[in-house]
């Protein structure tokens, strides 16, 4: 059985994962190490190493709240679990942590405690997203509480068992077209794989704290189109994002399903590869555009 992710996180691919592990090996690509300069929740990288598809992971976030929380997961474990077991999952709590949003409280704050920041505001949070509020409302008079979705026993189980990758993934908190530039370097062999999942185009504002404005989105564009290693990219589908990735692809592939925000809505797959389409049962519809 796979295993579960300790994060809820907007926008999370575990769903492309059986599509990326095919493409990988279809295109002999197997053992390789995946570059992903986006990692959020780390899906696709944590199940391609569960899977033996990839060698290594190198992974990048610039959230400090996330970024903290998978160096705790991967290099501080037990005492990670300690707080988890420790910490009541309550309003009061909630509003404390909370002040880790701010970038200058956390100033004095030792990786440890603005990692579990991240995951208890990521577990409390709706949808997962760390600027929204808790899940019961400031009132806690819904019907599904704040502790609705902090599972202690399934979060701790997720986090032992991933924290057995620890010597197969490097993590790093980079601006992400900095971490593309400096760690993919001289990646030109078919040992590389690079994932990258961007701030979604017209969402991002509101589903993360690090978003894109249009100039970022075309800087990404006009670096990664240059790369002769093997790339590929998930973007939500937006005629800007078609439009400045024109020359670049061999294919759209539309993906009708919720990406975690409750809102079916479509995604857009590029690449520098021959990508075929893709045939999963979840996805009501599925365009493919040459």
């Amino acid at each position: 059985m796979p295993i579960n992710n300790p994060l809820r996180y907007p926008g999370a691919k575990s769903k492309l994962v059986p599509y990326i592990k095919n493409l990988i090996e279809t295109e002999g690509l197997t053992n390789c190490t995946l570059y992903e300069p986006y990692a959020g929740s780390a899906a696709v990288s944590l199940a391609l190493l569960e899977s033996q598809t990839i060698s290594k992971a190198v992974i990048n976030e610039l959230d400090p709240l996330i970024y903290y929380f998978w160096v705790s997961v991967m290099h501080d474990t037990s005492s990670l679990i300690k707080i988890i077991e420790n910490t009541d999952i309550t309003l009061d709590n909630w509003k404390y942590f909370s002040q880790y949003r701010d970038s200058s409280y956390i100033t004095n704050k030792s990786p440890l405690e603005i990692g579990f920041a991240g995951l208890y505001l990521n577990r409390t949070n709706f949808s997962g997203i760390l600027n929204a509020n808790p899940l019961g409302g400031m009132d806690q008079k819904s019907q599904y509480k704040i502790n609705c979705r902090f599972n202690k026993k399934r979060i701790i189980k997720s986090i032992q068992e991933l924290s057995c990758f620890s010597d197969k993934i490097e993590i790093h908190n980079m601006d992400a077209l900095d971490f593309l530039k400096e760690k993919t370097k001289y990646k030109r062999n078919r040992k590389t794989f690079v994932y990258i999942d961007p701030p979604y185009y017209q969402k991002g504002p509101t589903l993360y704290r690090y978003f894109y404005n249009e100039d970022m989105h075309k800087d990404l564009a006009k670096f990664i189109k240059t790369k002769s290693y093997p790339w590929l990219i998930s973007y939500d589908d937006h005629p800007e994002i078609k439009r400045i990735y024109r020359h670049s692809q061999k294919q759209h592939i539309y993906l009708d399903y919720s990406a975690n925000t409750h809102v079916p809505g479509k995604e857009l797959l590029l690449s520098n590869l021959e990508i075929p389409p893709m045939e999963v049962d979840t996805i009501a519809e599925i365009n493919c555009i040459s």
